[in-house]
Order: C-alpha cells, then sequence, then structure tokens
C-alpha cells in the first residue's frame, strides 16, 4: 500500500531542498542585515598607512558613466547621503579583491584611492566610525559612499537606510603622524565625485540570442542594478572589465554578463567571471 503522507512529506522535503539550492546559487530575496549580528555597536576601523592598490584605481565605467579615481594622498571632504550594504554583496569579492565582510568597519567610494581610511559622521545624529574603503560604489541615487552594516549600524541608520552625513578622508601622512586622531583638521579638498558623460541611467533589457553568464537573480529591480553595477566595478579593478545586462524573467530579474556567447565559452567564462567577483555564476542562454 502507498503512504501518500510520507509521499507528501518527501515531496516537500525535496521542494525545501530546491528551494534552498535556489536561494545558495545567488537568488536574493532583498539586501538587509543578518539575521544576528555579531559585531559590536561601536567599532571603528584602526588606520595605518597602506600603498594604493594600481588595478583598483584605474578608470573605470559602470552602467556606460566613467569615474576616475583619486590616485594622490590628498585629504577629502564631501557631505551627501550614504546608503549602507549588507548580505547580498556578503562573501563576494571587492574591488581591492578581497572578501566583503558586512560585519566590519568598511565602505565603498566611488573614487577615493583604495585602499584608505575615511570618518564618516551622521550629521543627523552626531555619531561618527571610522572606516577602510576597499570597494568602489554606490552607483545609483547620488549617493556619496556606501558603509557596509557594521558601520551604518555604529552610525544609526540601519532601519532608516541612508542618512545624510560628511566623509572626510585621512591621509597617509596624517596617519603616520598619528594627527588624524585630532578632531580639528586642516581643511580637506573638496573633491568632484561626478562621473564624465552623459548617462540615460540603467534599464531592463530584452533577452538575446546566444549565451551569456548569469551572476545573480533578484526578485527587487533596484537590487538587481545595485548588483550589476558592483559587479562591473569588481570586473574592472580585477583586469576584466565587462558590461552587465539585466533581463526580467517572469517575477526575477537576472544579472547577466556577456551575451551571444557559445554555451562552451559561456561555461568557461562563467568560471572565471565567478572566480573575480566570488560569487556563484553559470552559462544561461538569455
Amino acid at each position: 500500500m502507498v503512504n501518500f503522507r510520507l509521499l507528501s512529506a518527501l515531496a516537500a522535503g525535496a521542494a525545501a531542498l530546491l528551494l534552498a539550492g535556489c536561494s545558495s546559487n545567488n537568488y536574493y530575496q532583498n539586501d538587509g542585515p543578518p539575521s544576528v549580528f555579531t559585531g559590536t555597536s561601536d567599532e571603528s576601523a584602526v588606520p595605518h598607512v597602506e600603498p594604493f592598490k594600481t588595478a583598483a584605481n584605474r578608470p573605470y565605467t559602470v552602467f556606460g558613466k566613467r569615474y576616475v579615481p583619486v590616485t594622490a594622498d590628498i585629504a577629502m571632504k564631501q557631505q551627501g547621503e550614504a546608503s549602507w550594504y549588507g548580505k547580498q554583496f556578503h562573501g563576494n569579492k571587492t574591488s581591492i579583491g578581497e572578501t566583503y565582510d558586512m560585519y566590519k568597519p568598511s565602505a565603498a567610494h566611488p573614487t577615493m584611492p583604495l585602499p584608505s581610511y575615511a570618518r564618516v559622521t551622521n550629521l543627523e545624529n552626531g555619531r561618527s566610525v571610522i572606516v577602510r574603503v576597499n570597494d568602489r560604489g554606490p552607483f545609483l541615487n547620488n549617493r556619496i559612499i556606501d558603509l557596509s552594516y557594521a558601520a551604518a549600524k555604529t552610525l544609526g541608520y540601519v532601519n532608516k537606510g541612508t542618512a545624510r552625513v560628511e566623509v572626510v578622508r585621512l591621509t597617509n601622512a596624517e596617519i603616520a603622524a598619528g594627527t588624524w586622531l585630532n578632531q580639528g583638521q586642516a581643511a580637506a579638498t573638496p573633491v568632484e565625485t561626478s562621473p564624465s558623460g552623459s548617462f540615460a541611467g540603467p534599464t531592463v533589457t530584452a533577452p538575446v540570442a546566444g549565451w551569456g553568464v548569469q551572476i545573480g537573480s533578484f526578485s527587487l529591480r533596484e537590487n538587481a542594478f545595485k548588483y550589476a553595477a558592483h559587479a562591473e566595478a569588481v570586473l574592472s579593478s580585477s583586469g576584466n572589465a565587462m558590461t552587465s545586462r539585466i533581463v526580467q524573467d517572469g517575477p526575477l530579474y537576472r544579472v547577466i554578463v556577456g551575451q551571444g556567447m557559445q554555451h562552451g565559452n559561456a561555461s568557461i567564462a562563467a568560471k572565471d567571471i565567478g572566480a573575480r567577483l566570488g560569487c556563484g555564476a553559470f552559462a544561461i542562454e538569455k
């Protein structure tokens, strides 16, 4: 006699495993905080002199915008809106080839020399944190800096999502001399970080013939664009600049790199791209 309860339980278990497999294969419902925070509420990075990474400081293009990073050890000061990035990037590669850890006080900046250290102050509540800038971004909504989850938590805007901040880069000369510890700093040079060239904005594209490489799949359009932009910056820094595209497939927005490839070439490219980004990547006909 067939045990229908057992079959039903097995089917439910198989469905759960399938869903978990999709989740582990770079499907993200949304970005956000971890279920358990393992850091503290007052963490700051400890600045020390580090040489700049040449590859990470070359001009690069994201969504058609050209960015030219600063390569001199100068002070920088900006005010504007900060965002933060969390679990959908956790464990992926940053633009200098390190693994992004949302529990550490780090940040992404579009043009600051990498790596750098900066003091970020939440102008809405006066809280400050020192972060190590080791990544590129943000690239959407005219935001000036993307903090890690830990740093945003310290500044008190995790739940809000964004905050108006002041960003002051600590120069290597200040770090070596220890003068960065002084609250009163010399006037920093305002640096224009707006990209050159026109920009029509990211769009969702139609599928094209041939194969590409999928690096992510999202239910939220904005998260797909954030991930695609970050991927373009990291690939450029790693010496393999490639453009990405967003293809809507039912309720999902797939982030795909490359197009018009043969299946074998796409499979080879997927291994290389996945290693450079630190994420799951596979060939897809889209």
